[in-house]
């Protein structure tokens, strides 16, 4: 999850320098932070729960899916 997200996000930066929109690059600058992927992560045993002890998702899938979202709603704007 975490590989796809980032993935998903460099893509979109791309796009986004390209276009210069400054608005966009800062929100998509604050998708790139650390605890967005920290969240998704779906390690066990005692590495899993201080992931799940600050995450304020149910989930790594949660977390993950909120993301995909945020990111197809970045893209969506960059394309209007």
């Amino acid at each position: 999850m975490q590989h796809n997200a980032i993935e998903t996000l460099y893509d979109l930066f791309e796009k986004i320098k390209a276009r210069g929109d400054e608005k966009l690059l800062r929100t998509a600058r604050l998708l790139s932070t650390s605890d967005h992927f920290y969240y998704m992560c779906a390690k066990y045993f005692q590495d899993g729960d201080v992931h799940k002890y600050f995450s304020p998702y149910d989930s790594p899938e949660q977390a993950y899916i909120y993301f995909i979202n945020a990111c197809a709603e970045l893209e969506e704007r960059l394309l209007r």
